[in-house]
């Protein structure tokens, strides 16, 4: 019985799929922002942390 339960039942987050499209918006916007803190709020935003950009 315990084979049948997905990793959603013991309380992790289905992981994140992102369209290529979507991945390039990211990236170009992140690269665009100069004021400090704009980066780090655009992570946030997007659910996203620095070494996600970097791979």
């Amino acid at each position: 019985m315990a084979a049948d339960k997905s990793a959603r039942a013991f309380g992790r987050p289905k992981r994140r799929r992102f369209a290529s499209e979507c991945k390039l918006a990211i990236v170009a916007e992140y690269e665009q922002l100069t004021e400090p803190g704009a980066r780090g709020t655009l992570l946030r935003r997007e659910g996203l942390v620095h070494s996600h950009l970097i791979e």
